[in-house]
């Protein structure tokens, strides 16, 4: 029988990587609403009962999930991170919410999104795709065992939408909203919010539009405001050293992996610099462009494997990969077990 031994390569735990809780703030007034103690949940997963007091405070991504778990348990709402999220806009996401709002155009503004959000959420890699005159602005959870991970998801997307609303004009329409998780047993909140036909099982996360929505200028932008924000980004988005560097490199190649546009020249550009000292640079932390590529490919295997029903062949295909025998013999070099033998064991590990 093989057994599943998943690792984490070159990356920090889960419980180091944090998120800014202005997204998530209504989730305590719904908690409280309905008449149920946020402040004994929030106790019970590790949270003080501050931690939502101010937009800007952070938290660890994972005590995010866990609690938007419990919320969900409480309140028999499977759909929790989405009504949490229904009325969250520009205003609650911060710096880079005002740095995508004083865009120059709407693509400038999500590839500024795709850029920096990590700034504020440390758990999940935003990304833009295009494909066919269609635009995709996706949210992937970078670890596939975090508890309450679709909730956040559910969330991300939620706040995606009405993002492009605010940033597109009132003839902005989705086309169609995908979740790589199972469906909750009602999705009828889902299809009220996004007004687009909503998948589950897939093999992305993402909202969908027209891509010529990309071209619109951004009403009201700031040029001066934007390339004074930009600029403070940059400085704390700096590549860093050590696990710190490696985990912003992962985190790029993650979002470029989603795209389907990864490569380690694409990757070097992402930081400013040539295919040479890029891998210098990797040379000096420790690693190869192919360990951490090989890692990004785990953990995004995992991830489907876990929280969706997406085929091998989808998984191969997303992940770069030939064939699905290729994908195979990788996974379980990483693993120690199959594909399919490992998604098994994980959903038995996770129903207890």
């Amino acid at each position: 029988m093989e057994s599943v031994t998943p690792t984490r390569r070159g990356r920090p735990p889960i419980s180091n990587r944090v998120i800014r809780v202005g997204g998530a703030m209504a989730i305590v007034a719904l908690l409280r609403e309905r008449s149920i103690d946020a402040d004994a949940l929030m106790a019970a997963v590790g949270l003080p009962a501050e931690a939502f007091g101010h937009p800007d405070n952070v938290i660890p991504f994972a005590r995010l999930g866990e609690l938007a778990r419990l919320a969900a348990d409480h309140t028999g709402l499977a759909d929790i991170g989405l009504r949490a999220c229904t009325r969250t806009g520009l205003e609650m996401l911060g710096t880079v919410g005002y740095l995508v709002a004083n865009s120059e155009t709407v693509g400038t503004g999500l590839a500024a999104l795709q850029s920096y959000l990590h700034l504020h959420d440390e758990g999940a890699a935003p990304y833009l795709q295009l494909e066919g005159g269609l635009a995709a602005l996706g949210y992937e959870v970078l670890e596939h065992d975090v508890p309450g991970s679709e909730q956040i998801t559910f969330g991300a997307l939620a706040i995606a939408a009405n993002l492009l609303r605010e940033i597109c004009g009132p003839d902005f329409v989705l086309r169609e909203v995908s979740f790589a998780c199972h469906a909750p047993a009602d999705s009828s909140a889902f299809a009220s919010h996004f007004g687009a036909p909503v998948r589950f099982d897939a093999d992305q996360s993402a909202v969908v539009f027209d891509a010529g929505f990309l071209m619109r200028p951004i009403a009201g932008a700031n040029p001066l405001l934007r390339d004074f924000i930009t600029s403070q980004l940059r400085e704390t988005a700096r590549i860093g050293d050590g696990e710190v560097a490696k985990d912003r490199i992962q985190r790029v190649m993650r979002t470029l992996l989603a795209t389907g546009c990864i490569g380690q020249d694409k990757v070097a550009r992402a930081f400013g610099m040539n295919r040479r000292t890029f891998a210098r640079r990797l040379q000096e932390n420790g690693t190869t462009f192919r360990a951490l590529l090989d890692a990004v490919r785990f953990d995004a295997a995992r991830v489907l494997l876990h929280t969706s029903a997406v085929s091998l062949e989808d998984i191969a295909n997303k992940l770069g990969y030939a064939d699905v025998t290729a994908f195979a013999r990788a996974f379980r070099r990483w693993s120690g077990a199959s594909p399919a033998v490992w998604r098994r064991q994980a959903a038995a590990a996770f129903r207890g």
